[in-house]
C-alpha cells in the first residue's frame, strides 16, 4: 500500500505499512484525571460523531496543526464562535478522509455545558474526557472491547501531499484563533 493511502503506520521487514488497532478502549487514570483511550480499527469520524451525540452543544473546536506540508503556521486553531452540533458535525464531515488519512493534525471537540472533551489524534486514538459512563455506553453498543491499547513502537505518521489543499481549506473554514502548540501537542 502506497503511503498516501493511509495516515498512521508501523514498520515492518523494513517496510512502512498502515496500523490498525482491534477495536478496543481502555480507561487511563492518572492523579490529575480519567479518561477513555479509544482505538478503533476503522470509521474514527464516524465513531467519534457517534460520541458527540452524548454531549450537549454548543461545541467548542480546536484544530492543532502539528506539522505542515502546505507552508502554514503550525500552532492551535480554535473556532471563533461555539458551534452548534450541525456546525461541528459538518466540519467534522467535510474534512472527514483530510482526518483520517493525514497525521498532520489532531481535533478537539469539547461540549461547553458538559465539560467534556474528545480528541482525535493523530495516532488514530479517540481520548475522551467527562462524562466517561455515556462515551462507555456507545462503544460497548459500537462493537469495541475494553482492552490494553498500545501505539505501536516504532510507528509513522504520513503527511500526505495529496491533502496539501485540504490542509488551507480547513484553515480558511473559519476565521480561527490562532495560539502557539502547547506541549505535548507533537
Amino acid at each position: 500500500m502506497e503511503a498516501s493511502n493511509f495516515k498512521f503506520g508501523q514498520l515492518q521487514n523494513e517496510r512502512t505499512i498502515p496500523f490498525s488497532y482491534p477495536n478496543l478502549w481502555s480507561v487511563e487514570k492518572t492523579p490529575a484525571y480519567e479518561r477513555l483511550v479509544i482505538a478503533p480499527s476503522a470509521n474514527h469520524l464516524a465513531l467519534l460523531l457517534e460520541l458527540t451525540k452524548t454531549l450537549s452543544e454548543p461545541f467548542g473546536i480546536l484544530y492543532v496543526l502539528v506539522g505542515s506540508r502546505a507552508v502554514n503556521v503550525e500552532g492551535r486553531y480554535q473556532n471563533p464562535q461555539p458551534a452548534s452540533r450541525v456546525e461541528m458535525e459538518t466540519f467534522l464531515k467535510e474534512f472527514q478522509d483530510f482526518s483520517e488519512k493525514d497525521a498532520r493534525h489532531h481535533v478537539w471537540i469539547a461540549s461547553l455545558p458538559d465539560s467534556s472533551t474528545l480528541v482525535y489524534d493523530n495516532h488514530n486514538v479517540i481520548y475522551a474526557y467527562g462524562q466517561l459512563d455515556g462515551f462507555k455506553r456507545v462503544l460497548v453498543a459500537e462493537g469495541l472491547n475494553q482492552g490494553d491499547v498500545r501505539v505501536p513502537v516504532p510507528h509513522t505518521h504520513n503527511y500526505n501531499p495529496m491533502f496539501d489543499a485540504e490542509e488551507n481549506r480547513v484553515l480558511s473554514y473559519w476565521d480561527w484563533k490562532h495560539f502557539p502548540l502547547a506541549k505535548g501537542d507533537e
